[in-house]
């Protein structure tokens, strides 16, 4: 890949990952955190506000700024190797990778802004919850799929083990 697509491909796809990232977070603050309120869409999902100081799945929470600005820190060096790394990669390593580093950068923002993640897709079934989250965090998950299936099934019985 040459350096201008590399370039326009990794603008494009951070763009588009952290503008509806925190589009639908924007409005989930509006809609969910302003009002206190739970928006309940079916039997299996709700809109739920949840603030995160953690990481994924709430793991490590309570360590306050110490951990915020280690979460910021080390989420956007981990971000700036992966968006560098994809530019080795083929096309499907390539927007995985990118829409890993676009969701971990739109948890950047939140930390930088709330000092804490807005989290408010709630799955569920019967009493037995996901872990609440966001768009962000389904990009991360998607990015890892993608990276997956890359290795998995495109690159299987190319690569000398």
């Amino acid at each position: 890949m040459n350096l201008k697509k590399f370039i326009i491909g990794v603008i494009l796809i951070l763009f588009l990952t952290i503008l509806l990232d925190q589009l639908t977070k924007y409005i989930a603050f509006i809609v969910l955190f302003k009002e206190k309120q739970v928006l309940i869409i079916n039997h299996y999902l709700n809109f739920r506000p949840v603030w995160n100081d953690g990481i994924s799945f709430g793991m490590l929470q309570g360590y306050g700024n110490f951990g915020r600005i280690s979460f910021i820190i080390i989420a956007t060096s981990i971000s700036l190797w992966i968006i560098l790394y994809s530019k080795k990669l083929n096309m499907i390593g390539f927007v995985g990778y990118n829409m890993i580093a676009g969701g971990a950068l739109g948890n950047v923002i939140d930390r930088l802004i709330h000092g804490k993640v807005i989290d408010f897709i709630d799955l569920h079934y019967k009493e037995y919850h996901w872990p609440t989250f966001n768009m962000a965090d389904s990009f991360i998950f998607i990015g890892v799929l993608l990276f997956i299936y890359n290795e998995l099934i495109v690159f299987k019985g190319k690569k000398n083990v």
